[in-house]
């Protein structure tokens, strides 16, 4: 019995090390979405009208497309207040969980 909790203590022991060595070892992938980083040049900036939305979100009438952003995490520095009929710009970057929205702009009290 005594020989078994030895070897289940070794076993413990070594596979302990082998993980903490894994981790700081571990680089991160640049293709880890959160270690994303934006700049500037891959920004993207769609205008239109306001013809709908909520208090997170607004729907933009560009030419003959209706399109929807939402943004729930958005801080109020970056989100301006809007009514129908405005004119919007969103700036925002694509995503592979979908679009992240930076700015709210409101071009109609500019």
């Amino acid at each position: 019995m005594k020989n078994l909790v030895l070897a289940f203590g070794v076993l413990f022991t070594l596979s302990f090390f082998s993980c903490t060595n894994q981790a700081e070892n571990a680089t991160p992938d640049e293709n880890d979405s959160t270690m994303a980083v934006h700049d500037a040049d891959t920004a993207m900036l769609v205008s239109g009208v306001a013809v709908d939305g909520a208090m997170n979100s607004v729907y933009l009438l560009v030419g003959d497309d209706t399109i929807e952003f939402t943004y729930p995490d958005l801080d109020s520095d970056h989100r301006a207040s809007w009514e129908m009929g405005d004119s919007i710009s969103v700036r925002y970057y694509v995503t592979e969980n979908g679009d992240s929205v930076t700015d709210v702009i409101n071009e109609s009290n500019a």
